[in-house]
């Protein structure tokens, strides 16, 4: 399993989203989420081909947005869910594919930042409002011949 696809697995691990996250795209409706990979970074190696990695996301999440209540509501589900994500981080394997060689990997850290309304698709609160999650995830690969 690769980082995007442990990343999805472990979001929808989490109690309160419904059963169905797409990747790189929302629906319109309601209680529609998407996870959008952004990209991929070496932060550190070593001469034995180790590296530490950072693969970033951002969760889409649709609600609907009537009232203050509603929109308390949704704000409170995304700051949980990024409280409930940092703490999945706990060495959770990986596979990294470079050619024809697989290489091990280990989840180290997730963090979260910048749970916020996004957008406001007919340009008003009455309808289905879309906010975002920044996630970051950091993560190992252990090779002598990367």
């Amino acid at each position: 399993m690769n980082i995007i696809e442990l990343m999805r697995s472990i979001v929808m691990s989490f109690p309160k989203l419904n059963d169905v996250l797409h990747i790189d795209y929302t629906t319109p409706d309601t209680d529609s989420y998407g996870l959008s990979p952004t990209g991929d970074t070496l932060i550190k190696s070593d001469v034995l081909g180790n590296q530490e990695r950072q693969h970033t996301f951002i969760l889409y999440a649709v609600y609907q947005s009537v009232n203050d209540y509603d929109r308390l509501a949704n704000s409170g589900l995304i700051n949980e869910l990024q409280l409930w994500l940092e703490k999945q981080a706990n060495g959770q394997t990986l596979t990294v594919t470079i050619g024809n060689n697989e290489l091990a990997g280990t989840l180290t850290k997730i963090t979260c930042s910048n749970g916020m309304l996004y957008d406001i698709p007919d340009s008003n609160l009455i309808g289905n409002v879309m906010y975002q999650l920044q996630i970051t995830a950091d993560y190992k690969i252990e090779s002598e011949e990367f």
